[in-house]
C-alpha cells in the first residue's frame, strides 16, 4: 500500500515514515504542492498525508487541486495540523479532507492506519456469492472486474427473470441490480419479487443502481426493500464500500442467526441423548394436542422406562449408564417419523409422540422398540424397557397431563406385570 505525504518538516517526515513502515505503508514524500500534484498525475495512490502549512501554500488548497484530478478525486485525503483551532474543520471538509489529525497525536493517527489497512485487506478478500442483474454488457465488465478485486464470485445475467430463477436455487450474499433491465421485468420488479417469498432468503441485502436521477423511482425502489442505493456511473471506491458494507452486515446478521439457532437447540435439547429435553416437550404437546382435536386425527403418546436402570448405575458406572441412555435415545430417533416427537423426560423415562397414530398402531410401534432395546445390548449389558400407552380421546377435551397420566401409570402397570412388556392406559375424563 502506497502513501504520498505532504509534509515541509523534515523531522517530522522521518517520524511519518517510521509510523508508515510500522503498518506496512510505502511513503513517498514531497515538500511543495506542485511536486506532489505531479507524482499524483503519474502514479497511483491509495492515500495522500499533507501539513496544513506547505512550502508553496496551504493543504487545503493543495487538497482542492487534488479532488480536481480524475484518479484522485475520491482517494482518502488526511490532513495533519499542529493547531488547535477547531474553526478548520468546516473549511477542511468543504475542500475534501477525509480526516483531520493533530500532529502530536500519533496513537490516534496510527490506530486510523491500523483500521485502514484492514479494512482495504477484507475489501479484497471477501469469500461470498454476489447476484448481478444489467443488461450493459460494457457496464457489467466494468464492475465485475472491481467486485472481483474483492475476492467474490459473480453471476451475472441481463434480464431480471434469469437472476430470479437463480436466486431460486443458489444463495448469494447480495443482490446487485440495475433499476432498468431487458426483459418483462425491472430491476423494482425483481425487489419486490425477492422480498415476497417468506423464506429467509428474502433478507438477502440488495444493492441498486441507476444512471437515472429520478427521486421517485428510487424511493419507490428503496420501499420495496432495497437497501441501498448507488448512482451511475459507478465510482470504484463508492461501490466497493457499499458492496463490503452489505456483505458484512448480512455474514454478521447470519452468525447471529446461527448463534439464536444454537442457542434454541441447547434450550429444547437434553444434552446427553440429543432428543428435546421435557422442557420443551410440555411447550409443543399442547400444541399437537390442539391439533388433533381440531383435525380430528388420533395421536398417541408413549412413555418409556429402562428397567432396572439403577442396577446398571450401582453396577457399571453412571459413565455406562449415560452410554445405556445414550443408544437408547438414538435407537428411539432413528425409529421416529418426522412428524413424531422424542423426548428424555427425566433420568430413564423417555416420551413419544405419534402424530396420526392410534393406541393399535402405537401399540405396534412400542413392541417393535421393546425388542430393539432387548436387543441392543449397550456395552455388553442386557437391557430392557417397559411401555406405557395413551391414546388421546377425541370425544372429549384432553390435556396433556392426563394423557400423560394415562400412560405413566400403564407404565406401572407393565412393571407390575413382570417388566418388559407394553400397556395400554385409559385416558380418564376430565371429571373422574
Amino acid at each position: 500500500m502506497k502513501a504520498l505525504i505532504a509534509e515541509p518538516s523534515k523531522t517530522y517526515r522521518q517520524l511519518l515514515e517510521t509510523v508508515c513502515h510500522a503498518v506496512d505503508i510505502k511513503p513517498t514524500f514531497a515538500t511543495h504542492s506542485d511536486e506532489a500534484l505531479r507524482h499524483l498525475s503519474l502514479h497511483s495512490m491509495d492515500l495522500v498525508f499533507t501539513s496544513l502549512q506547505l512550502q508553496d501554500g496551504n493543504g487545503l488548497e493543495f487538497c482542492k487541486k487534488i479532488r480536481e484530478l480524475e484518479n484522485t478525486k475520491h482517494i482518502p485525503v488526511i490532513l495533519l495540523t499542529a493547531e488547535n483551532n477547531k474553526n478548520i474543520v468546516e473549511p477542511a471538509t468543504q475542500a475534501g479532507i477525509t480526516e483531520i489529525f493533530h500532529k502530536s497525536d500519533i496513537p490516534r493517527f496510527q490506530n486510523y492506519l491500523n483500521e485502514f489497512i484492514n479494512r482495504e485487506s477484507t475489501h479484497s478478500n471477501m469469500d461470498a456469492r454476489v447476484l448481478y442483474a444489467e443488461d450493459s454488457l460494457s457496464v457489467a465488465k466494468l464492475t465485475i472486474h472491481i467486485l472481483e478485486t474483492m475476492g467474490l464470485t459473480i453471476d451475472h445475467f441481463t434480464h431480471a427473470e434469469q437472476a430470479y430463477e437463480a436466486f431460486q436455487t443458489t444463495d448469494y450474499d447480495l443482490l446487485l441490480t440495475d433499476i432498468l433491465l431487458a426483459g418483462s421485468m425491472s430491476g423494482v420488479g425483481l425487489v419486490r419479487e425477492i422480498r415476497s417469498i417468506e423464506k429467509g432468503k428474502s433478507h438477502i441485502p440488495i444493492l441498486a443502481m441507476s444512471a437515472q436521477n429520478d427521486s421517485a423511482r428510487k424511493i419507490e425502489l428503496l420501499n420495496c426493500g432495497a437497501n441501498d442505493y448507488v448512482a451511475k456511473p459507478i465510482f470504484k471506491e463508492e461501490l466497493m464500500a457499499r458492496v463490503h458494507n452489505l456483505i458484512t452486515n448480512k455474514k454478521l446478521l447470519d452468525k447471529l442467526k446461527a448463534q439464536q439457532h444454537l442457542l434454541q437447540e441447547l434450550a429444547m435439547t437434553d444434552q446427553l441423548t440429543e432428543l428435546y429435553n421435557r422442557h420443551f416437550l410440555m411447550e409443543l404437546a399442547p400444541k399437537h394436542i390442539s391439533e388433533s382435536f381440531r383435525h380430528k386425527h388420533p395421536l398417541s403418546l408413549i412413555v418409556i422406562d429402562l428397567d432396572n436402570f439403577k442396577t446398571v448405575n450401582d453396577t457399571h458406572g453412571h459413565s455406562v449408564g449415560d452410554i445405556v441412555l445414550m443408544q437408547t435415545a438414538q435407537l428411539l430417533k432413528s425409529a421416529c417419523r418426522n412428524e413424531d416427537i422424542a423426548a428424555r423426560f427425566g433420568g430413564e423415562e423417555f416420551v413419544l409422540i405419534l402424530r396420526h397414530c392410534n393406541a393399535e398402531n402405537a401399540r405396534k410401534k412400542a413392541e417393535l422398540l421393546r425388542m430393539k432395546i432387548s436387543d441392543l445390548n449397550p456395552e455388553g449389558i442386557a437391557i430392557s424397557a417397559s411401555f406405557g400407552i395413551a391414546e388421546l380421546p377425541l370425544n372429549n377435551t384432553c390435556k396433556f397431563d392426563a394423557l400423560f397420566s394415562a400412560a405413566d401409570h400403564a407404565v406401572y402397570e407393565a412393571k407390575a406385570r413382570g417388566r418388559n412388556c407394553v400397556v395400554i392406559g385409559k385416558v380418564l375424563p376430565p371429571d373422574s
